[in-house]
């Protein structure tokens, strides 16, 4: 007769990768984002292994994360994303893309 479980949730199905706690992201010497990964199938570990993005992968991963989670974006993110030029006494944000004329 199998042994009975508690409170242990079912094992995934598939291939599933998990970020590795005590290993954070980080930018390699070509300025790609590299996030160390534990790889995964049907529960059981297969690798060690990063995910490589490029600078804009990566923005655009965060930018999907946070509206998938319902975070909102910080006010320097916000600022950031702008389309503008904030100034301020001793402070000037300034767009990332030209404006076009």
């Amino acid at each position: 007769m199998p042994q009975e479980t508690h409170n242990q949730p079912p094992v995934p199905k598939g291939w599933r990768l998990d970020p590795i706690p005590s290993r954070p992201a980080y930018k390699d010497e070509d300025g790609n984002v590299r996030i160390p990964i534990w790889l995964t199938k049907n529960g059981r570990h297969t690798a060690d292994t990063e995910m490589v993005l490029l600078p804009s992968e990566a923005e655009l991963l965060n930018e999907r994360l946070t509206d998938a989670i319902g975070a909102s974006r910080s006010t320097l993110q916000a600022l950031l994303h702008a389309q503008i030029i904030a100034q301020g006494p001793g402070v000037t944000v300034v767009s990332k893309l030209p404006h076009s004329a």
